[in-house]
């Protein structure tokens, strides 16, 4: 969640403000208190997002609010009595309540963000007409020869009856000047400007931020020597504000370090360094959402097969079975910044399911309607959840289309179920007997894939293998995958199992677990949906 809001900071580094004439060169300065809405396009993606934001200098305030509203942070600064405090504010649904609006309160590490400064570092390039309106044309360009990026900020401006000047239109390009590629392109349209109101800045306007408890972040640092970073950044697009360079060197050189001697001893799995391989603990908190699954809950129906009857099914197993040859799987996504794993190791079995009775058609569920609507079975949106309690809600609400429900949002949004008439159900879900090799064979091949909990944190770099690691079970269960085959190689069982970390990680957003000794938990939590 933090990275959409750090986000946004970013794409909205240009200010509203006004500009006045000394002589014949215009001198642009920036208001100190304002109010605007607008809309941020990312022509990468085709995303439309609106905003409204408000920053006060004199109360030391600032708020954001994302889709309308839906979402909304309030920033409020340090003083000499107290610490400095964000409130984030966001829509809940459980069994009792629906959409219910709740408050969570965080220490702020760092000032209050002015969405709107740096105006030293504009130059005037003259005007030109914007929807029949003559604008001032505002450029801002930054080369950073080291980093061999470059940034090239362009703003339009108008002038009021007053003098003061409000923006209307503002776009960012980035170019890497290695490549001479497009890393980013943000395009920014205002529709409103104005002052900030005192009370539009007041949490306490909203009931849901009246009682809420502190909960203090966390920053880890690390300390390591030189390597080629620089390599690093070119390749994944990286690029960081000057005061946190040292920090990202340092966690990356640790990691490759790892990666390195790792690969050095020619076990049967690879490593490699990645897009995780710069990013803090509390940064990739969000890809370790899911708890462990109550030791005792064996699901709506009992597995049906007894131990002795998967024993013997597994005699007539095929050696190799994988649902993605078979056209049953969809296509890896990826979770982004919110602790959904949970969510999507849910929907990508029962799409699974459902493709294996209908002919391979493969649906596209909203992993986002789970997100929004199973509050109320113990889950916590972005923070995590639990698959036996995200299947009891499946089984009592089912999951929507994609198409019909609307795009993922990495975010905490509204439940909308209730205007749905497209919903797939399951009939039940089952658990599958823990510690058995057989029972999760019999369970892919006769129901389709299973839903599992996994010690994830050793495997942020892994690349390519059979993934075995005797030292993965010392930690417990923390992250959600979907088990979709199992096959054999140079004599080695191994699963087959999909994340949901996106094609860029491990091989195509899959790894290949062994299937020995339980390896990271993965036969101590399964559960498979019923169709």
């Amino acid at each position: 969640m933090a990275s959409l809001h750090i986000l946004l900071l970013s794409a909205l580094a240009f200010d509203p403000g006004f500009a006045y004439v000394t002589g014949e060169e215009p001198t642009l300065t920036w208001s100190t208190e304002y109010h605007a809405r607008g809309e941020l396009t990312n022509l990468f993606t085709g995303i439309i997002k609106p905003f409204e934001i408000w920053y006060s200098a004199e109360l030391n305030k600032s708020r954001i609010d994302y889709y309308n509203g839906m979402v909304r942070t309030y920033s409020v600064g340090e003083t000499e009595e107290d610490l400095g405090q964000q409130f984030k504010i966001y829509p809940k649904t459980t069994e009792k309540v629906t959409n219910e609006i709740v408050c969570e309160e965080h220490i702020l590490s760092e000032k209050v963000e002015n969405f709107f400064e740096r105006e030293e570092e504009y130059e005037y390039e003259g005007e030109t007409v914007y929807n029949n309106r003559n604008v001032q044309i505002w450029k801002m360009l930054e080369i950073d020869p080291s980093e061999l990026k470059q940034e090239v900020e362009t703003m339009y401006v108008y002038e009021m009856s007053d003098g003061t000047h409000v923006p209307v239109f503002r776009e960012r390009i980035k170019h890497n000047l290695w490549t001479g590629g497009l890393s980013s392109h943000y395009v920014v349209r205002y529709f409103d400007f104005g002052p900030a109101l005192a009370e539009d800045l007041d949490k306490n306007q909203v009931d849901a931020c009246n009682e809420t408890v502190i909960e203090e972040m966390k920053k880890t640092h690390h300390v390591i020597d030189d390597d080629d970073f620089l390599s690093y950044k070119l390749q994944h697009k990286k690029v960081y504000k000057e005061e946190e360079h040292e920090v990202r060197k340092q966690i990356f050189q640790k990691n490759l370090r790892k990666v390195i001697e790792h690969n050095q001893k020619n076990l049967g799995y690879k490593l490699t360094i990645n897009k995780f391989s710069d990013q803090t603990e509390e940064e990739l908190s969000h890809l370790f959402g899911t708890r462990a699954s109550n030791p005792s809950e064996q699901g709506s129906i009992i597995f049906p097969h007894s131990a002795e009857e998967v024993d013997l099914l597994a005699e007539d197993l095929p050696e190799n079975y994988d649902m993605r040859i078979g056209g049953f799987i969809s296509p890896i996504k990826n979770q982004g910044g919110c602790g959904s794993c949970w969510a999507f190791a849910t929907a990508a079995a029962v799409e699974g399911a459902l493709a294996r009775t209908n002919g391979a058609r493969n649906l596209d569920l909203s992993e986002q309607s789970i997100v929004d609507c199973a509050w109320g079975f113990q889950n916590y949106g972005c923070d995590g959840g639990f698959i036996d309690r995200v299947y009891k809600y499946v089984l009592e609400h089912g999951i929507a289309v994609e198409d019909d429900y609307g795009l993922y949002l990495e975010e905490d949004g509204y439940c909308k179920m209730g205007n749905m008439t497209n919903i797939y159900r399951i009939k039940g879900f089952t658990r599958v007997p823990a510690l058995s090799v057989n029972a999760m064979k019999v369970a892919l091949y006769k129901y389709g894939p299973v839903s599992v909990t996994i010690n994830s944190s050793p495997l942020l770099h892994y690349s390519s293998g059979i993934y075995y690691n005797p030292d993965c079970n010392n930690e417990g269960p923390d992250h959600a995958v979907t088990v979709v085959g199992y096959g054999v190689r140079d004599g080695a069982m191994y699963w087959i199992v999909k994340n949901s970390w996106g094609e860029d990680w491990g091989q195509d957003g899959y790894i290949l677990f062994s299937a020995t000794n339980n390896n990271c938990h993965i036969l101590e939590d399964a559960f498979c949906p019923i169709v």
